[in-house]
């Protein structure tokens, strides 16, 4: 199914303790960037956050913003008193013991082993907390497929009607291309017959066929035509493809530029010639919608 690679979800929670958002938005990118705006609590569970994107999105600048905000006072550590008593009581032993005048400060008490203790309510919470930024995450990833499908719709619409439009010139050029060379011998016999007017010079039909032929042979694009429609059909069938498709369609459309750009260096025709414009310029905005896809 085609997909833009542009697009939003968001996704919240709100409890009495705390309220999370997450917001994700994808714009244009050749390959797959992924940008996770987290607060600090969370900054070590980034690559788990970046694999949830990448079962997701395969192309595309993405960007990941987490916004938490904790609706009641916890500490995350706990200061053992009990511990720092024990401690002052024996460096003041010791102290005694060596005759030290030093000082005893609570700073570097606190530093001391088991005195700073991490509450493992607040570690309990914060795995809950992650659980839940996962779901709010694959919320936002659902949101923004779906606003990514809907604007692929658009996209592939509008490429197949300027498809329909190419494929219909094709069969405008198959039909043209003989009356081209009927025109051509025609301008070639008058010229020819009024030059040779004051003359005794002829005009053999030996000479002019084969004047005729060697312009029917440096115009025909006859095989650029057939290459040009085969390309046309795998546009069709890569817009119908369930994978993603943006990197082949940028493949097919170089291919289509080619065979017309060939076409225009044969055309002898001003009116082939215009169309061939014409055709470029539906190929050149095919390609500018192609750049929005995934």
């Amino acid at each position: 199914m085609l997909k833009s690679m542009t697009g939003f979800g968001m996704a919240e929670y709100t409890d009495d303790e705390v309220s999370i958002r997450a917001e994700i938005r994808s714009e244009n990118n050749k390959f797959l960037k992924i940008i996770t705006r987290l607060p600090e609590q969370f900054q070590s569970f980034e690559s788990e956050f970046d694999r949830a994107i990448r079962k997701k999105i395969v192309r595309g600048s993405v960007v990941l913003s987490l916004n938490y905000k904790s609706l009641q006072q916890e500490n995350e550590f706990t200061l053992s008193t009990d511990r720092i008593k024990e401690y002052y009581h024996l460096l003041n032993e010791v102290k005694r013991e060596i005759g030290s005048v030093d000082e005893i400060s609570i700073n570097s008490l606190v530093l001391l082993p088991g005195v700073l203790q991490k509450n493992k309510n607040g570690e309990n919470g914060r795995e809950s907390l992650l659980s839940i930024c996962h779901t709010l995450i694959d919320e936002a990833l659902e949101k923004l497929t779906e606003m990514r499908i809907n604007e692929g719709v658009h996209i592939k619409n509008d490429i197949l009607q300027r498809k329909d439009f190419i494929m219909s010139m094709m069969d405008k050029f198959e039909v043209r291309m003989p009356v081209i060379i009927q025109e051509y011998a025609k301008r070639l016999h008058n010229r020819v017959t009024m030059l040779l007017s004051e003359t005794d010079a002829e005009l053999t039909d030996s000479n002019l066929c084969r004047e005729v032929a060697i312009f029917a042979e440096r115009s025909d694009i006859a095989e650029e035509i057939n290459r040009l429609k085969s390309h046309i059909h795998q546009l069709q069938e890569t817009m119908d493809s369930n994978e993603p498709i943006g990197r082949k369609l940028d493949f097919i459309i170089q291919e289509m530029f080619r065979e017309t750009n060939t076409m225009c260096s044969k055309a002898n025709d001003t009116i082939l010639l215009k169309d061939l414009i014409d055709i470029k310029m539906e190929i050149e905005k095919i390609r500018e919608q192609s750049f929005n896809i995934e």
